[in-house]
């Protein structure tokens, strides 16, 4: 859990405070933006741990559920996210993952290897691993995007 949450904490903080503008800016038409990415972090994280991990049905109603109910990862499609502040993503992360450290608390020292796929199982250590390393990625995608917004707004002044 620390280590989840100390990756957390250093993309943040090299994310810096970044405009609106900033957080829906997708680089090209259907690419990655901040705002997405950070629903996308949301959305997965709550994937893994409450279903796969617990075996929960999917909550499809929330925003992060929705936005990523349209996403393509692997077709390069990215939507447009909701025109909101950095700091309403930030919020929506802090209290789903205040939610999943509780289900990180109750399932982190079980060993049974979990068969929710039909080609795949998983024990809930690797669950945690992965999604330490998903965080990390895709955190440093979203310092990257804000890097690459502020260069290009210096560039066409």
């Amino acid at each position: 859990m620390a280590t989840l949450q100390d990756g957390t904490r250093e993309w943040r903080e090299n994310l810096g405070r970044a405009s609106q503008a900033a957080v829906i800016w997708q680089p090209y038409e259907n690419g990655p933006s901040i705002g997405g990415i950070i629903l996308h972090l949301i959305d997965a994280e709550n994937w893994w741990l409450r279903c796969i991990g617990a075996g929960e049905a999917d909550d499809a109603t929330t925003p992060e559920a929705i936005y990523n109910r349209e996403l393509d990862q692997y077709k390069a499609y990215w939507p447009k996210p909701p025109k909101k502040p950095l700091m309403w993503y930030l919020e929506l992360l802090d209290d789903r993952r205040a939610v999943n450290l509780d289900y990180i608390r109750n399932q982190v020292e079980s060993v049974e290897v979990l068969s929710r796929g039909k080609k795949n199982s998983f024990t809930y250590r690797w669950i945690l691993a992965h999604l330490v390393e998903h965080d990390s990625y895709h955190g440093g995608q979203a310092v990257l995007l804000h890097e690459m917004y502020k260069r290009l707004r210096t560039v066409n002044r």
